[in-house]
């Protein structure tokens, strides 16, 4: 028998792992801007956080939740089932949104968060995320990476910019 601990530490292992190789990826990118740093790995994080949310949503196959306020991993009594938020009918569609934009955070945050308006992109996505079950914390994070990636232009010197 595992302990509640075994779930946890696999989780946050793989998450961590994600996020190390993608931040390795795209680190050649960052082209000396300490801020497109923060905002990518900060998005990364928060993308492939709100993702893992979603297998334990599709688990639970097409029920409909009890309210707004679910748990995306009941069964992960240590944290409290993973809470999340939905706003959709079904668990199982709640479950494959939370993937995709949890990929589409993730994806927006390590290649696109630069562009003009990519920082604010990057809110709405994770706003989203929060809205189809993508949990509590990692759109918050997301947030904070959009607010950061908003800041990227305003923190380059004029001769960086071209």
């Amino acid at each position: 028998m595992t302990s509640d601990w075994t779930p946890v530490v696999v989780l946050f292992s793989v998450i961590i792992a994600i996020v190390a190789v993608l931040t390795i990826i795209i680190r050649g990118a960052f082209k000396g801007s300490a801020t497109r740093a923060v905002a990518s790995v900060l998005g990364v994080f928060a993308g492939v956080s709100g993702a893992s949310h979603g297998p334990g949503e599709i688990l639970q196959g097409n029920a409909a939740p009890s309210g707004i306020m679910i748990q995306a991993w009941p069964n992960l009594t240590l944290l409290g089932g993973e809470p999340a938020m939905t706003v959709l009918p079904s668990f199982l569609l709640a479950g494959v949104l939370a993937i995709v934009f949890g990929f589409l955070v993730a994806t927006w945050a390590a290649w696109f968060v630069p562009r003009r308006n990519g920082g604010l992109v990057l809110i709405l996505l994770s706003i989203m995320m929060l809205l189809v079950g993508g949990g509590i914390v990692p759109p918050v994070f997301g947030v904070i990476a959009g607010i950061v990636g908003t800041r990227i232009k305003q923190s380059l010197a004029p001769a960086q910019m071209e």
